[in-house]
């Protein structure tokens, strides 16, 4: 069971990176629609890691490292909202 919390941690890590830069390369193209979908998309992704990583029975390294990720891209999140 942990294995499979620790594999779904790093797929939304990992998805939350590529979202990250897809929004970055739709604003570079003034592609306002997918940057709108996608941003939503991590917004979605961000509060789904944060549930996850709140209880699962992980320790508190790889805890802190959770949190310290989510605060980073949820600053990120914050200024690509501002962005359009």
């Amino acid at each position: 069971m942990q294995t499979d919390i620790r594999q779904n941690i790093q797929t939304l890590k990992n998805d939350i990176l590529k979202t990250e830069n897809d929004i970055e390369e739709f604003l570079k193209f003034d592609y306002i629609k997918g940057a709108k979908r996608s941003i939503h998309q991590l917004e979605l992704n961000l509060k789904y890691l944060s549930v996850i990583a709140n209880g699962a029975p992980i320790d508190k390294t790889e805890d802190r490292d959770v949190m310290e990720f989510l605060m980073t891209h949820y600053i990120k999140l914050q200024k690509f909202t501002l962005l359009y």
